[in-house]
């Protein structure tokens, strides 16, 4: 199994029996590890693997009670996942798997945010901004367990140990959990003194991390905790600028931008001819917590590895250019890149997308094509 992917591997078991493994979770993993059940002898492995597959069964099922909505079922799971955290100090194997299974279905706690039925294209959504200050402070300390397990914080460590352990991807979700617990207490909680002290926090684990051999020529990190990204790990002579001069655009860039009328002439065609909100809505079932409820965040996707979609018909201009781009179609398709592709995405206003980064190279192309009421998207450096 790889960090930082919902496990998909984890046998196809009926929700009762992951129940029973989950609620018996260290002597679960160590019969599974101990007879390679699942593929792996590794605990940690092991263990996120189940987790994942626990919580994924738990938030996709489309049988009341849903994970997403029903108060009574989150705080019995979360107390669950909060059993497990406290177990993970002396058994570290577990930590990455809860402290994950946390920051996937928890970012803002138990409650999702009151009301706001999304009722035809004009919801009232209440502010509910993450992070949830005692989830994300406790997914932290698992996620800094797990740091000290795999050896991510040892300069002995080799960099292809350093890597097989996902080691830049625990230290940059340590980091998000510093800088967004800061930013939380001073910004909402108006907090100086505890926020000032997380954002200190993470200065220091940013300076552990340049000590170490793997980060020691990243660029990205000298200029804080907010401009850390993996950019670095997979293109390190690039230039990475947050706003690119046009100058320096490559051709994709220029591409986008010279048929931009075309995509948001088939995007205000789709949102027409869609009134019922059918094809955005079917979308719309994540596979983890993306913003606080499900029907908040929706990707529609047109090309995907390397091949058109269902959603082509209701915008045959768009897909006919994207298509033949070498960057989006099947000759961007491996095993390191398995999702190259692009989408029309909607995000209702009044709400937001909690920060998040996979452990595959990303390079990310977003504007904003129409918003149909006031809003606005706030991007961090890529």
């Amino acid at each position: 199994h790889t960090f930082g992917a919902v496990a998909d591997d984890a046998p196809s078991s009926p929700s009762v029996e992951l129940d029973d493994c989950v609620a018996s979770l260290v002597e679960c993993v160590a019969m599974l590890a101990a007879g390679n059940t699942i593929g792996s002898t590794d605990e940690e492995e092991v263990a996120f693997s189940i987790l994942g597959s626990w919580m994924k069964q738990l938030y996709t099922k489309k049988e009341a009670p849903l994970l997403a909505e029903d108060l009574m079922l989150r705080a019995s799971v979360l107390g669950r996942l909060q059993e497990l955290a406290v177990l993970s100090v002396s058994r570290p194997s577990l930590a990455i798997g809860v402290g994950q299974m946390m920051f996937l279905y928890f970012w803002w706690g138990v409650h999702p945010p009151p009301g706001g039925e999304l009722g035809g294209r004009q919801p009232t959504v209440p502010c509910a901004y993450g992070p949830d200050l005692g989830v994300g402070l406790m997914a932290l300390e698992l996620h800094s367990i797990s740091l000290s397990l795999a050896g991510c914080d040892n300069p002995a460590t080799s960099s292809e140990e350093f890597e097989a352990k996902k080691c830049p991807w625990r230290w940059r979700f340590v980091l998000l959990f510093l800088a967004e617990a800061g930013r939380k207490l001073l910004v909402d909680k108006h907090d100086v003194i505890a926020g000032t002290r997380h954002l200190k926090l993470a200065k220091q684990r940013l300076a552990s991390m340049k000590s170490l051999p793997f980060f020691a020529s990243h660029q990205s990190l000298i200029h804080g905790p907010r401009w850390a990204n993996q950019n670095d790990d997979y293109l390190p002579r690039a230039r990475h600028w947050p706003v690119w001069p046009r100058d320096r655009w490559p051709s994709f860039a220029r591409f986008l931008e010279a048929n931009a009328h075309v995509f948001l002439m088939d995007l205000l065609n789709l949102l027409q001819a869609d009134e019922g909100d059918e094809l955005f809505r079917t979308v719309q079932e994540q596979q983890t917590e993306f913003t606080p409820l499900p029907r908040h965040w929706g990707l529609l996707d047109l090309i995907r590895q390397g091949e058109t979609t269902a959603s082509c018909p209701y915008a045959t201009a768009s897909c006919d250019l994207l298509k033949t781009r070498p960057e989006i179609n099947g000759q961007c398709f491996s095993e390191r890149v398995p999702n190259a592709g692009i989408a029309f995405a909607r995000l209702w206003p009044g709400t937001e997308i909690k920060p998040h980064f996979a452990t595959e190279p990303r390079l990310a192309a977003r504007w904003r094509r129409a918003a149909l009421c006031s809003s606005s998207l706030d991007m961090p450096p890529m």
